[in-house]
């Protein structure tokens, strides 16, 4: 679920320590959902709120981009993206198969291989839709990379809207900011009117379709045009706000459920919760050491988090799986064993972000020579296939 998007590379001034607790926040979420931790039946609404947080940062992004022509920016956008997202995913995506067969073997009969490729060309949505898959059937095991559908929506978003949105700001040179506004309001209006049309008639198209959650997105992306807040919103008011938005955020994790028609009408309090975070919140947390050195662990976490995405599932589901294959009478996870779960895919999140993401996004070399990001993504997206055709032609059961 998220996706979770980071800010470019390093706690620039840029950095927005309130997104990063926002991601944190959303991660947790997820993963105490999976995690199947009491009380939170309701923590994938964290994929909403890093859907809107997506949305928000990315805009930030392209606004900040106003060297070259407008092909230019795109280019280095993608480049960014490509840098960013693409050799974590496809190291767990190889992960996955690997470990899969060498604990499930011929015993494994969810169509993994082909899951994974979906996955490394972002397109899972769409697959899990034409399948009919769904996250909440009860005694049906997902697929270890059921997760990568929301990287699927974010990178079909990535394709599109910048695209969108440096040509409204080619053609209305003199109000640009209107025109992305109402281009904005539309397709939050739209799509949130189709995503609780269709919610009740079709929950695997809702919660999987890029279609009912680019408000969500959109909805991310509008907070970045908001003029400057009234004064008489003092930093206090405004401390307020941003909390009664988290707080929202939480509850909304508490009292939904896996029987909720989501992401519906409901999907709103989480998403607007996010957006108002978003719009209160200031960055004064990052100017008080006191309170930074508090909230460090949660921004750690909210540093790793896509990371940490990436790897929880399949630490969470893989020992799930291999309990089901053979025949253990329980196979509900004891409350150390889930902690131990979380503790390996954190680990592996962290050691993903430091040895690869941030090595590999900070690359000198593969900054200055364009080319190598288009090699870095045939290689990576190439290797991933080609790894899951090989355990296809001599695993067995893994097909």
């Amino acid at each position: 679920m998220s996706t979770p998007l980071q800010l470019e590379a390093t706690h620039s001034p840029r950095f927005r320590t309130d997104v990063q607790l926002l991601r944190a926040l959303a991660i947790l979420l997820v993963i105490f959902y999976h995690a199947n931790v009491p009380h939170f039946g309701g923590g994938y609404i964290g994929v909403d709120v890093f859907f809107v947080i997506s949305g928000f940062v990315i805009t930030n992004v392209m606004q900040r981009a106003s060297d070259g022509t407008s092909l230019q920016q795109l280019s280095k956008f993608y480049a960014r993206r490509v840098r960013r997202l693409i050799p974590a995913a496809s190291i767990v995506l190889i992960a996955t198969v690997v470990l899969t067969y060498f604990f499930l073997g011929p015993n494994f009969g969810v169509p993994l291989l082909s899951d994974v490729r979906f996955a490394s060309l972002f397109s899972l949505n769409f697959h899990l839709i034409a399948n009919g898959s769904s996250y909440f059937t009860p005694g049906v095991p997902p697929s270890l990379v059921t997760h990568f559908w929301s990287l699927a929506v974010e990178e079909q978003f990535y394709l599109a809207y910048p695209i969108l949105f440096l040509t409204l700001r080619k053609l209305f040179t003199q109000g640009s900011k209107t025109a992305t506004v109402l281009f904005l309001l539309v397709v939050v209006v739209t799509s949130s009117w189709w995503s609780i049309h269709i919610s009740t008639s079709n929950a695997v198209v809702a919660y999987y379709s890029p279609f009912t959650h680019l408000w969500e997105l959109a909805l991310g992306a509008l907070i970045t045009q908001l003029p400057d807040l009234p004064k008489f919103l003092t930093y206090r008011i405004k401390s307020v706000l941003s909390a009664i938005g988290a707080i929202t955020i939480l509850l909304s994790a508490l009292f939904l459920t896996s029987n909720s028609v989501y992401p519906g009408f409901l999907a709103w309090f989480p998403c607007a919760a996010t957006a108002l975070v978003l719009a209160t919140s200031s960055d004064a947390i990052s100017s008080n050491a006191r309170i930074l050195k508090f909230f460090r662990p949660l921004i750690y976490v909210g540093d790793v988090s896509y990371s940490f995405y990436l790897w929880h599932f399949v630490w969470i589901m893989l020992p799930l799986q291999y309990a089901m294959t053979i025949n253990v009478s329980s196979t509900e996870m004891s409350p150390v064993m889930r902690l131990l779960q979380i503790f390996g895919a954190f680990t592996c999140a962290a050691l993903s972000n430091h040895f690869i993401e941030k090595p590999i996004r900070t690359s000198s070399r593969i900054n200055a020579q364009q080319w190598s990001v288009l090699l870095l993504l045939v290689g990576c997206i190439g290797t991933t296939l080609g790894v899951t055709y090989l355990y296809g032609a001599f695993g067995g059961g893994l097909n």
